[in-house]
Formats: C-alpha cells, structure tokens, sequence
C-alpha cells in the first residue's frame, strides 16, 4: 500500500530548545508569589519551585539535604541555576556552613538569605528598612505599608520601579557587610532579582 502525503498517525518530533531553569527553594507561600509576579513572566529562565524542601522546624543544613535531594530527582541540568532562599530566623552563624559551602563548590548554586526573613525585601520596595533587625520590626514596618497583607501577593503586587527601588536599597545596606551571611537587617534576595531581571539597576 502506498503511504499517504498527510499520514495524521506519524508522531512530530519536537525541535522545542530546552529552556534552562531556575530550581527556587522557597521558605513558604510568599517568596513563591513574588517570584511569580507578572514582572517575572518573561525572564530568560524557567522558575521552578520543587515540593517539600523546607521541613518544619529543620535547620539549615536539613532544608538543604531535601534541596539537594529535590534537584537529583528534577534532573538539574547543565545551564540550570539552584537558588537557595532562606531566612536567619532563630538560627545561629555556624548553621549555615554546610549552605555556604555547597553554594562554593558550584557556580551555578546560589544563596538568598534574609536577616531576619523574607519580608524585609519587602519592605526595601518602600524605603531602606533602617531599624528592621528583628521579626517583629518587620511585620510592624510591612504592615504600615501594606495594611492588609496576609502573607500572600497579588500578580501585580509590585512595579518594576519598586522592585528596582527594592534591590537598590538592599544592595546599597549589604555593602557595608562583607560577611557571607547577611547582618539584622539585611537581605541577600536582590541577587536572585538581579539574576532574573538583569534589565534593571544596571551598573
């Protein structure tokens, strides 16, 4: 039998290039939502949040061991990112040796801790959060801003004018600090906003 010119059955291959991904350890449902704004939707990476890498009440070192686990079992690639966002919270220093050193061992791991927790950076997208060393500093500085937030975002919570007003302020508070875990009142989050919106704060 002859083969017919429009055979509807023949499977099309698809020529689709890989996208690389940026695999984000999210703390909780607020780091997920920002990254998940409008102003990142078309940021040259994918991101992606893998599920249950950060265990409740673990330290660092266990939310880091899931991550890693998450990223065997999610076929982390070649030009892949990993991004690890986590807060200071009650954690002493010398807890975060093992985070620091995985973040050494390869260029394409990274770390974005908050001193106290995330929504300090969310605080910088309105003002220098000067005074924000503790948690409660923080909710109280948040809750002036954003009277009705509830630990979620919406799509178009923030413009890309404030999110780059965000990333001035905290990168202008971190270089008075050289250490690799950022001091009270500091966030490490603008690099991973930096990564995915190069366009801004361009230096």
């Amino acid at each position: 039998m002859a083969k017919r010119k429009n055979d509807t059955l023949r499977r099309n291959v698809s020529t689709r290039k890989y996208r690389d991904v940026c695999w984000v350890s999210a703390e909780g449902k607020t780091e997920q939502d920002y990254l998940s704004m409008e102003a990142f939707r078309d940021v040259g990476v994918s991101i992606k949040f893998p599920k249950n890498t950060h265990p409740s009440r673990r330290n660092p070192a266990a939310v880091l061991k899931r991550f890693e686990k998450a990223l065997r079992e999610n076929d982390f690639r070649k030009g892949d990112e990993a991004w690890l966002m986590i807060d200071v919270d009650e954690w002493d220093a010398d807890e975060f040796a093992a985070l620091l050193e995985w973040e050494r061992k390869d260029r394409r791991h990274h770390l974005a801790i908050s001193n106290p927790k995330f929504e300090l950076f969310l605080v910088m997208h309105f003002e220098k959060g000067n005074g924000c060393t503790t948690a409660q500093q923080v909710d109280s500085k948040l809750k002036h801003y954003m009277p009705d937030y509830d630990k979620r975002l919406k799509p178009a919570q923030f413009s890309i004018e404030e999110i780059e007003r965000a990333v001035e302020n905290a990168n202008a508070k971190r270089t008075s600090c050289n250490r690799d875990i950022p001091d009270a009142g500091m966030s490490d989050v603008y690099k991973l906003v930096k990564r995915l919106l190069p366009g801004i704060n361009r230096e």
